[in-house]
């Protein structure tokens, strides 16, 4: 079978002298010496490095990849048991990053009517969300329920966003906000502490504004910018509402302001 020196053998397969050299000392594929010391790759070393390859973008590792070549060859349950863990890992890494592609366009869409201007507001209905309390604002809550659940949903951020609920009381708590679809798309874990926002009329005040707190978080204040557009137009508003900042935190710090919305219920016409 027809021999090839590293470089010669690495452009014939479209990869670097390193990655044979990598594979090598990891026993995925073997080489033999000559008497000057140069490697010498044999022709039908190409079925196990394609092969190798395949299971590498399947996402398993090369000491698992050495495995499976070495002990599992023969044992379909191990390797489809491993293929099964793999896949499952794909799969989820497809829908975040599909729901990330879609998270950036929304921003975009957000973020396009500010560039001229300080403020933007609509009038829609709503989807149900999702949300995870977390905070007082002043200390961490101590449910154990929340706990259960955050590693997942931090996990699942910028799709899982950081927002402020404030009741008309003025007490306000932190926490994180999904849709509802989305977190049953992403499979997100809930329990008895998620509180449910069901869909309805909402009056959606997008700014952009200093990273100072813009105004205190209080309905009844009359400085506050969202409610009074609000108030300016008639519009009466009912129960807690939430604000949510869009862009990442070192991108507003560098630009010395934040893209976001207060998403507040409007009073349901009888």
């Amino acid at each position: 079978m027809k021999q090839y020196r590293i470089g010669d053998y690495a452009k014939y397969l479209g990869v670097t002298p390193d990655l044979l050299k990598h594979y090598e000392e990891m026993g995925i594929i073997h080489s033999e010496r000559s008497e000057s010391g140069y490697r010498y790759y044999s022709f039908i070393t190409t079925i196990e490095l394609i092969e190798s390859i395949r299971l590498r973008n399947y996402g398993l590792t090369l000491r698992e990849i050495q495995t499976i070549l070495t002990e599992h060859r023969a044992d379909n349950a191990k390797m489809e048991m491993l293929f099964d863990d793999h896949v499952e890992r794909l799969r989820q890494e497809v829908l975040l990053n599909e729901a990330l592609v879609e998270d950036y366009a929304e921003f975009l869409r957000w973020k396009k009517p500010l560039d001229g201007r300080d403020r933007d507001w609509e009038i829609r209905r709503s989807r149900p969300m999702c949300f995870l309390p977390h905070t007082d604002c002043y200390d961490f809550l101590e449910d154990p329920r929340i706990y259960e659940l955050l590693t997942t949903w931090m996990s699942f951020i910028p799709i899982v966003k950081s927002t402020m609920r404030a009741e008309p009381t003025g007490r306000t708590t932190w926490g994180f906000m999904v849709e509802e679809e989305m977190a049953k798309r992403l499979q997100l874990p809930v329990n008895g502490v998620v509180e449910r926002i069901p869909a309805r009329r909402i009056f959606y005040y997008k700014f952009r504004a200093p990273i100072l707190r813009m105004a205190e978080e209080n309905t009844a204040n009359p400085e506050h910018p969202a409610f009074k557009l609000l108030r300016s137009y008639g519009m009466e508003s009912e129960g807690a509402y939430f604000r949510t900042t869009l862009m990442p935190g070192d991108w507003q710090k560098s630009l010395g302001y934040q893209y976001g919305f207060y998403a507040i219920p409007l009073k349901e016409e009888e």
